[in-house]
């Protein structure tokens, strides 16, 4: 059910939610515009969805001669309502966000890690600071906008479910298939802090290989800035080596979520966000382990749903923002590199 937060019923129970990698999920829909919902309904209106029990703001309103298409983001105005000027701390993900996030909201952190960053914004809001987190940490947020509590995840640490997806039983279609090699790479020369390698951790050679998918020598040279001893810059080089020497291939998939229609039946088969799952793509000729990066939930025809799975959980709108920063940012690494020539 949707519902106006001022208690006027949306008539409609063909929507979808779409569940983002970075947290910022969105809700869709459609009104008639002849209806009384569509007069009460503008930029900013606040709409509860009780299938998940989230509040969402509408964003965007587009209407025809029939009828009009709304877009909504997850309210997180609280996430907005504050600013620091030249934000500069450091410490791990969970005090990070917990030292820069609304005061009504709590931060949940079921496997809380040690690791610490240093993280410099010029003029954040706290979103700004928890997309940052998440970019720096390799984590993931979940919002709940009801209960106010934010909830950090790594997704490189869920174990590889018993759900599966396949075409005679879950996949309603030929897979949507997406793949790259453009930045691949089988040799990694990995630098620490104060320009270490590995060379006493790893038998003299300051290089390490991976040729599980092609067996040409592909260099590369990579900088672990905050790692400070050969031995932890050696099992980090590997974990990156071993994403990076493989193509980043991603799906997209319409499937019937057999979860959604009848969990005792399908305990197994949850095909939420960030479950890793078996993907068998008999188009391409081969099955593979992948993650659930995004999806497209209807709760009411759970037939119609979508999901995006990929074999590296770096995203595209990632990867820009990233690339933005850099641009835009003085204090970034690739700034400080230019500004210095």
């Amino acid at each position: 059910m949707l519902q106006i937060v001022n208690g006027i019923q949306i008539p409609t129970d063909d929507y979808y939610i779409s569940h983002k990698e970075d947290g910022l999920d969105e809700l869709h829909f459609e009104v008639d515009i002849n209806d009384p919902v569509y007069y009460a309904l503008n930029e900013e209106s606040c709409i509860y969805e009780s299938y998940e029990h989230q509040i969402y703001v509408v964003k965007t309103i587009s209407g025809s001669s029939r009828t009009a298409k709304i877009g909504c983001q997850l309210d997180l105005t609280d996430w907005k309502g504050q600013i620091e000027i030249g934000y500069d701390r450091s410490g791990t993900a969970h005090a990070l966000i917990g030292g820069f996030r609304p005061s009504n909201w709590t931060v949940v952190d079921p496997t809380p890690k040690s690791d610490t960053k240093s993280i410099k914004i010029d003029a954040p809001v706290p979103l700004d600071l928890a997309l940052q987190v998440q970019e720096e940490f390799g984590c993931r947020l979940r919002f709940d906008t009801v209960e106010r509590k934010v909830k950090i995840l790594y997704p490189d640490d869920i174990a590889l479910s018993n759900s599966y997806v396949v075409d005679t039983v879950n996949l309603k279609s030929a897979p949507e298939y997406k793949g790259k090699s453009n930045e691949l790479y089988t040799r990694i020369y990995p630098r620490g802090k104060n320009n270490i390698t590995i060379s006493s951790a790893n038998n003299g050679v300051e290089y390490l290989e991976n040729f599980s998918f092609t067996n040409r020598i592909v260099c590369k040279m990579v900088s672990f800035s905050d790692i400070e001893t050969a031995a932890e810059l050696k099992a980090e080089a590997q974990k990156r080596l071993d994403t990076s020497s493989q193509p980043e291939r991603s799906w997209k998939l319409s499937v019937v979520d057999l979860y959604r229609h009848n969990p005792e039946k399908w305990p197994d088969m949850s095909l939420d966000i960030f479950r890793k799952i078996r993907l068998s793509d008999e188009y391409k000729g081969f099955s593979v382990n992948v993650q659930i990066v995004e999806d497209k939930v209807y709760p009411h025809y759970p037939e119609k749903n979508e999901l995006t799975v990929s074999t590296v959980t770096k995203s595209v709108q990632r990867t820009l923002r990233r690339l933005y920063k850099d641009i835009y940012d003085e204090n970034s690494r690739l700034n400080m590199r230019l500004n210095s020539k």
